[in-house]
């Protein structure tokens, strides 16, 4: 059979493609994920409908990234129908107005907030929200936490941020919102709404939409420049599938690396891998951009660290010290951090339980980028991923302003009720910007937010990887629809606006023949 419509990945934005796609009865849509598929939410396992935590390993890539040069890290990317929204926290926080005003005035005009809006709105069902910002009746539930929903915790978080000055925020996603409220979040009760819940299972139902899980794809294959099939692996055999139209929708780490095995990418890094170059596109896999976030772990007193309590209820949005850009920061409160998990026997040895409270703090508009290549031409080899966070010293100069903050609320009396200590720093190290830049560096992770590996832009940005609306430079039939495409980084977790980019450009894929 040859598809109308081939979506190469079914997570965040792939989902939601293929259930937009296939609400046209006369197009066939072909959805491909690597990993498994869970037709039914009764057989949905508890790791995928727990909307109180992440799940870092069951349905996980095992993917590594240097957060700096020579520190390793785990790079957890969803690898199940519905991606890494059907693991991730259930984060659903929009950037505010200008993230997406920056994009228009880089070239994107159809991206601007007055754009999108429409389109954040249509996705979610935000019952409290104001009438002209919040959409009704949409696939995605938005539910934020009520002040008796709060655990001991994180209500003494809450009550501390506001003694520190921070305003009370009852909508995090009024594009206004400065200081502390509730998270809204991406669920219904406990249970996650992944866009493998909230967009397929509706969909699911449909002849003219077929969901094949298991199927890694190696590479797209071209005619004459023009994209014509999918190489895949599935069952230990290799096969191809034709396609009308090809979207990749693999996500920041897994489209740009389809694009480079199937030669569209730095024409010099292709050939030196034995690819023979399709497009020459130096943008494919450069500027790399997440949000960085270290973090301060405070040693429980007894009763007061309960894993089966939600993970963070709880987010301070505000602006570091010194900073030009407004709500730059996030600060949060986990109710609880697996150490053993993080590092082992050994990191339980060095912060002195295997529970912990977590203070996480994340800078949300890092100016330094990274980088992500192939170290093979075969699919089953991880690309290399460097992050490069904190090398931008005013990166590193908020971080270590974060930590300092995040110091002081952990040594405020509503706190310490509830904490013993705060593990691996000492008052030294706080009064010394050398030292606590050290710390940074030694400790900095990722938020889990990759994006811009395959940006959108005009025709004289030379690493524009696709235009405006989605489209490959060169090859009219082959898209990338993920959060590869954002040019700069939103200051947000970043899973709504990736939801929202499938929204909008499944428009344009309806109308484009």
């Amino acid at each position: 059979m040859r598809y109308d419509d081939i979506i190469v990945g079914g997570g965040s934005a792939g989902a939601v493609l293929a259930a937009r796609l296939s609400e046209d009865p006369a197009r066939r849509v072909l959805l491909l994920e690597a990993g498994p598929d869970y037709a039914t939410l009764e057989s949905t396992p508890d790791d995928l409908r727990d909307g109180w935590r992440m799940s870092l390993r069951e349905h996980d890539w095992k993917l590594t990234a240097d957060a700096v040069p020579g520190r390793a890290i785990p790079y957890p990317r969803g690898r199940v129908i519905g991606g890494s929204s059907a693991v991730n926290a259930t984060i659903a926080l929009r950037g505010v107005p200008a993230d997406y005003d920056e994009w228009a005035a880089l070239g994107n005009d159809a991206w601007s907030w007055a754009r999108v809006l429409p389109h954040f709105r249509r996705l979610e069902d935000d019952p409290e929200g104001a009438d002209d910002l919040h959409g009704r009746g949409g696939p995605i539930a938005i539910r934020r936490w009520r002040r008796d929903e709060l655990t001991p915790t994180q209500r003494a978080f809450f009550d501390v941020c506001r003694r520190l000055g921070f305003p009370e925020v009852a909508d995090h996603n009024d594009p206004q919102a400065s200081g502390v409220g509730p998270f809204p979040q991406n669920r219904r009760g406990r249970l996650r709404l992944s866009t493998a819940i909230a967009y397929l299972l509706p969909a699911r139902q449909r002849l003219n939409l077929t969901i094949r899980p298991q199927c890694l794809v190696s590479r797209v294959l071209f005619d004459d420049r023009r994209a014509v099939a999918i190489e895949l692996e599935s069952g230990g055999r290799r096969e191809r599938v034709l396609g009308r139209r090809i979207t990749l929708a693999a996500g920041a780490i897994g489209s740009p690396a389809i694009l480079m095995r199937s030669g569209v990418g730095p024409k010099a890094a292709l050939l030196d891998l034995g690819i023979d170059p399709v497009v020459d596109l130096p943008g494919v896999g450069v500027g790399l951009m997440d949000h960085p976030v270290t973090r301060l772990l405070l040693v429980p007193r007894p009763g007061s660290c309960d894993p089966q309590t939600p993970l963070a209820q709880v987010v301070v949005r505000y602006t570091a010290p010194g900073s030009a850009e407004t709500n730059d920061m996030q600060l949060v409160m986990f109710s609880h951090v697996d150490v053993a998990g993080i590092g082992g026997r050994q990191a339980v040895a060095t912060v002195g339980t295997p529970l912990a409270i977590g203070l996480p703090v994340a800078l949300e508009r890092p100016l330094a980028r990274g980088r992500l290549s192939l170290a093979s031409s075969e699919p089953r080899v991880p690309p290399r991923i460097e992050l490069n966070f904190a090398a931008d010293a005013e990166d590193l100069r908020r971080l270590v302003e974060g930590v300092r903050l995040a110091w002081q609320v952990a040594h405020e009396p509503e706190i310490a009720l509830h904490t013993d200590h705060v593990a691996l720093l000492t008052e030294e190290t706080m009064s010394s910007d050398e030292a606590l830049a050290t710390y940074v560096r030694a400790t900095v992770t990722t938020q889990f937010h990759p994006c811009g590996t395959a940006r959108m832009g005009p025709a004289d940005d030379p690493l524009a990887v696709i235009d405006q609306h989605c489209r490959l430079r060169a090859v009219p039939n082959l898209r990338v629809v993920d959060a590869s495409v954002m040019p700069t980084i939103p200051r947000a977790n970043i899973n709504l606006t990736s939801i929202m980019i499938a929204e909008h450009a499944s428009d344009w894929m309806r109308d484009d023949e």
